[in-house]
């Protein structure tokens, strides 16, 4: 469920998504590739803004992943991620639980792009999650 926020933010912020690496009713119908390895580690999704050429990456954490190292080497990798033909940074769309806001945070601070324009996050209440 958390993924599928997370493709509904990418689409509402003008971008395709181009692969997708979960259950593929929470984007429709569409049969996508899963993505390929970015640096060293596979997103979740991938989307393009086709006006902008602009690249997207979409991450879904659990609580239990924001403790790994794994996640803080994603998140750093995937933020200063810089497409040439767009001339920018890859934007970083981030899902977690609501509880996790306080760690999500925590971890973007001590990774020094807590302030980043190009990494923003999404919350799902807890709630939905069980």
């Amino acid at each position: 469920m958390i993924l599928g926020l997370v493709v509904r933010k990418m689409r509402e912020k003008g971008y395709e998504i181009v692969s997708f690496d979960g259950n593929e009713a929470l984007i429709g119908d569409t049969q996508l590739k899963v993505p390929p390895a970015i640096r060293r580690h596979r997103p979740d999704s991938i989307g393009v803004n086709l006006q902008s050429g602009r690249i997207c990456i979409g991450e879904a954490k659990t609580s239990g992943d924001l403790h790994s190292s794994r996640t803080k080497e994603q998140f750093a990798d995937y933020s200063s991620l810089f497409v040439k033909d767009a001339e920018q940074l890859c934007e970083l769309i981030i899902g977690i639980p609501k509880s996790s806001e306080p760690k999500l945070r925590s971890i973007l601070k001590s990774l020094g792009i807590d302030k980043n324009p190009n990494v923003l996050y999404v919350w799902m209440p807890d709630d939905f999650l069980i």
